[in-house]
């Protein structure tokens, strides 16, 4: 398998229609990673560019220094677009490049008003978010987000579709903040917080997906939205409505809030792939 590696001293061959060797790297052309890319530091794709990250690309940042809110400093930030598109039987990896990895090390992937990114059979872990969508368009299907030490995926704005992916083992599966995503077809289990939607989202759809067992809430809603949110057809562990209630956060705790709105409640678990 080849290895392509970002270092401050010098840039190893990668499939790249113009090598930059500026530091932190920025990708100014159109450019595919495939084999084992290592990176270091914060990779910058700007605006008039696209990234393609090919079928089993093993993707390893490196552990950066963290900020004063905990987020570590090693990245990527796409300006432009990127399109990481594995297949069931080739999976992308986004990891840390540690021996012995923890939740954190690297900090998150942020897609910054794109028009056309997309992430299909990708797997995240041991970062602070997996992706940070920002006033961006764009697919996430098929990947799995465990081992965060912050969450999965967070996003304000922009047109967003999240279907048949996995959320585990985090302190929050999605926040969304000030947008409408379509969340759908995905199991969202065992992190503090399944979804937390922190304001303005009660055009959000959220429906069809397995929320269950998560700690704390399977659902909160921030103390700024006010709007009812759209909770039905779930899968929520059990059919009784009150027991459903119980790892909800909205009006029924919080008068100045929205309510979520959960019935029909489905009778089954749903399958996601």
């Amino acid at each position: 398998m080849s290895i392509t590696r970002f270092r401050m001293a010098a840039l190893a061959s990668l499939l790249f229609l113009a090598p930059s060797t500026a530091w932190p790297l920025t990708i100014e052309k159109d450019t595919v990673w495939s084999g084992t890319v290592d990176v270091e530091g914060q990779v910058v794709v700007e605006k008039w560019a696209t990234l393609k990250v090919a079928p089993g690309t093993i993707v390893r940042l490196a552990r950066g220094k963290q900020d004063s809110e905990g987020l570590s400093d090693s990245g990527i930030l796409v300006n432009g677009n990127i399109v990481a598109e594995g297949t069931p039987g080739a999976r992308i990896t986004i990891t840390s490049d540690e021996e012995v990895p923890a939740p954190g090390d690297w900090g998150e992937i942020k897609v910054f008003e794109s028009p056309g990114s997309s992430f299909t059979d990708c797997d995240f872990r041991y970062g602070g978010w997996g992706l940070h969508l920002h006033e961006s368009d764009l697919k996430v299907k098929g990947c799995t987000f465990s081992d965060m030490s912050f969450g999965g995926l967070r996003g304000k704005a922009g047109n967003i579709e999240v279907s048949g992916s996995t959320f585990s083992d985090m302190e929050i599966g999605i926040r969304y903040w000030k947008g409408s995503p379509s969340i759908h077809n995905n199991t969202i289990t065992r992190n503090v917080t399944g979804i937390f939607l922190r304001q303005e989202c009660g055009q959000a759809k959220i429906n069809y997906n397995n929320i269950q067992n998560n700690f704390e809430y399977n659902v909160k809603l921030g103390d700024a939205q006010t709007e009812d949110v759209n909770l039905m057809n779930n899968w929520w562990g059990t059919k009784r409505p009150a027991a459903v209630r119980r790892k909800i956060y909205d009006k029924g705790r919080d008068a100045y809030i929205g309510r979520a709105v959960i019935k029909p409640l489905l009778k089954k678990e749903v399958d996601i792939h």
